[in-house]
């Protein structure tokens, strides 16, 4: 019975295997724009405070997959809240059907006290509203990569993209946001990094 049950064992071990291997390696690219080349239009948005980040996956493991993105609440250092925005699973259309899948997401701190998150994508829009403290203000919409340079993304792990922050006081009592390329932190560690009091995570992932 030892036998066989090793035997199975190893079995199971071996036809996961290669799955492992293949969720670990990707050719997914990831690329994000800030802000819009139109410049009258990219002055409307500043106007309105609204923060505005185009985000570009590329890569041949794209083709058949669900996608799901999340928004991380994070306050004084902690995870204070996950919201999922939405999951593909939900429904087939939204599957990925080709080798490349583009979308916006803009962010603004509304007058009601709110940051408002707003998904473009697949010709279909969702917005999700979270309520802000009195004293949570200047939050600016940064990327986890620079510009138009491509980045490599995983399949089936979920990954942070997108960080809507409050600045932080640095030693010489000046003001200022993250530097999230060269944090050399994870994006989890941001708070507690930098003294952050609040601060959300767009998290995206491919299965």
């Amino acid at each position: 019975m030892e036998i066989t049950m090793h035997k199975i064992t190893a079995l199971i071990a071996s036809l996961l295997l290669p799955i492992s291997i293949a969720s670990a390696q990707s050719n997914i690219k990831l690329s994000t724009i800030d802000g819009v080349e139109n410049e009258d239009l990219m002055n409307v948005l500043r106007f309105q405070g609204i923060n505005y980040h185009k985000v570009k996956f590329s890569g041949t493991h794209l083709w058949g997959k669900d996608f799901k993105i999340v928004i991380r609440d994070f306050a004084n250092g902690k995870l204070i809240k996950t919201y999922e925005v939405f999951d593909s699973k939900e429904d087939e259309f939204f599957k990925l059907k080709e080798q490349e899948f583009n979308f916006n997401v803009l962010v603004q701190k509304t007058p009601n006290g709110k940051a408002k998150f707003d998904f473009r994508f697949l010709g279909f829009g969702i917005v999700k509203e979270i309520a802000l403290g009195a004293d949570q203000k200047d939050f600016a919409l940064k990327s986890f990569q620079a510009g138009s340079n491509e980045v490599g993304f995983p399949i089936n792990q979920s990954q942070s993209i997108l960080a809507f922050t409050m600045p932080y006081q640095s030693k010489g009592k000046s003001t200022q946001y993250p530097n999230l390329i060269n944090a050399n932190v994870p994006p989890e560690n941001l708070g507690r990094q930098f003294k952050i009091p609040r601060y959300f995570l767009v998290d995206l992932r491919f299965d």
